[in-house]
């Protein structure tokens, strides 16, 4: 008898295996969306038949997905958005890299840096290159975009955390994951397949254990070969398909399990936002069609250069959940210390977030001496940004993201081993650096040669051996805690502006 091929290598073949291997699950071995029956997918072919407050009710607050066809077509840069349109308006602006495969070791590197580059570059790489731009939306490209009429009142107007652009020449594909936001993905061109599993099924679906806890967070299972000998309970998980064209705008739920391909080039946009368990009419009564995405207060935004706040917690929900749990347990006032150790502290306990809440905050006055109901309702959003920064940073989103993969020991003892018989001029020193492991950048390479050599000529053996220029780029770097304090305090600043002439205002009533 044959044995699969199907059959993975966790399974050791063993004498009489061969008579076993007719009792395979069916499905095994194969890809996701043909290891069992699929579903069906909500479509709205006619999205101009949905208010606000119905898109909300039906789908929204249900957290069930829908295509809504052709939303996309009436942003401009449904019309405008050409690889040479982009490169001539935005073509100096900062995006995020990664590679096609999601989860893949590699990152994509460019001339500014790893996993970064500017939209010109990429766009001259990317149908040859291992590159798929997953990025914030710079600032500049709002002009473009459009905030569609059934988000554009009430308490989704006003929940919008952040705009993503995700561009690829075709062949990304996913691995089975899901978001901690609403999302709505408009494409702007091509085609994407995606695959859906309620997360309702959570059990089955053996996801990774991930910092994000039960907000973000990925399977362990391969959507390209399906094993149900290591996964058997995955067979239970019911999914739905369907193909997002160009022009069309896709609602997902947050934390809705999802797993997405492409076969072809194409150019997405996302909206993503939080939404209230209640829906607010707020504006609804004179807002009844869609606005410039420049017109849009939005949370979390990025300018085209310098730090990203990609993935950044939604403020309103940091501010939603510290009121409920203030709520539950407290009566009155409470001290600095009981407020952090009773609920910050749950939240989120890692160093970056210790440091930056206790530094940033707890050492300002914006808080005081007391914690109340009061204040938590009163705090401006610049309070809760930073409280968000603090529990979301994350290496990739800074432009000196290369830094983080910098091994000091291994990248050291590389340069020390070439400079043994001869000193190393720039061009053997950039050489060196950017064929290491990680795939170093000729722009920090050049930064680190200008930090060792002396006479910004060549590096010598007895200079590589005692440089701290590898410690300050590698251990330094990797707490992450500068870069997030750095941003938190220029949030703070705002906020205590803001509450200072909320004061004032008090005052003169």
């Amino acid at each position: 008898l044959m044995i699969s091929s199907g059959i993975n290598a966790e399974w050791p073949l063993r004498p009489g295996i061969a008579s076993r291997c007719l009792c395979l699950p069916e499905g095994h071995g194969k890809p996701l969306g043909e290891h069992n029956d699929l579903g069906t997918l909500n479509i709205e072919d006619d999205y101009t038949k949905l208010t606000p407050k119905s898109f909300y009710e039906k789908y929204v607050s249900t957290r069930t997905p829908v295509i809504l066809r052709n939303l996309a077509k009436t942003f401009p840069a449904y019309h405008k958005w050409t690889d040479d349109y982009i490169k001539e308006n935005f073509g100096e602006l900062e995006v995020r890299l990664e590679a096609k495969k999601e989860k893949e070791t590699y990152t994509p590197v460019s001339e500014i840096g790893m996993g970064r580059s500017t939209f010109k570059e990429f766009l001259t790489r990317y149908k040859t290159d291992n590159m798929y731009c997953v990025s914030e939306v710079p600032g500049p490209m709002y002009k473009d975009l459009e905030m569609p009429a059934i988000m554009n009142c009430g308490g989704l107007g006003n929940a919008l955390a952040e705009m993503n652009i995700w561009i690829n020449s075709g062949g990304a594909k996913s691995i089975i994951h899901k978001d901690a936001h609403n999302q709505l993905n408009c494409l702007l061109a091509g085609s994407k397949d995606w695959i859906f599993i309620n997360n309702s099924y959570n059990e089955w679906i053996y996801q990774a254990e991930e910092v994000d806890g039960d907000q973000g967070g990925f399977s362990l299972v391969n959507p390209e070969a399906i094993n149900y000998i290591t996964f058997p309970d995955f067979k239970k998980v019911p999914w739905t398909y369907s193909t997002v064209h160009a022009g069309d705008c896709l609602y997902l739920p947050p934390r809705y399990y999802h797993r997405v391909k492409s076969a072809d080039r194409n150019f997405a946009v996302s909206f993503l936002f939080g939404s209230s368990s209640v829906f607010n009419m707020e504006g609804c009564d004179t807002t009844g069609s869609s606005v410039n995405l420049d017109k849009v207060p939005i949370q979390w935004k990025y300018p085209g250069h310098g730090v990203m706040s990609m993935g950044n917690d939604s403020p309103q929900d940091w501010k939603e959940e510290i009121t409920r749990l203030f709520k539950q347990r407290f009566s009155g006032k409470v001290s600095i210390d009981v407020f952090y150790n009773s609920i910050l502290k749950e939240l989120s306990d890692s160093p970056a977030f210790r440091s930056g809440v206790q530094d940033a905050l707890f050492g300002d006055s914006i808080m005081g001496d007391y914690i109340s109901l009061e204040k938590i309702e009163n705090y401006p959003i610049e309070v809760w940004k930073a409280l968000a920064m603090a529990a979301s940073f994350d290496p990739s989103n800074h432009p000196d993201a290369e830094l983080y993969h910098i091994d000091e020991d291994d990248v050291q003892d590389a340069f020390k081993e070439a400079a043994k018989f001869e000193k190393l001029d720039f061009i053997k020193f950039i050489k060196i650096y950017t064929s290491l492991p990680f795939n170093g950048s000729p722009r920090v390479g050049k930064e680190l040669f200008a930090k060792i050599s002396s006479d910004g000529k060549t590096v010598s053996y007895e200079q590589l051996a005692t440089t701290k220029a590898f410690t300050i780029y590698g251990k330094e770097h990797d707490r992450g805690d500068a870069d997030m304090s750095e941003r938190n305090n220029e949030i703070l600043e705002k906020a205590k502006e803001d509450m200072a002439k909320s004061a004032d205002k008090k005052t003169e009533l």
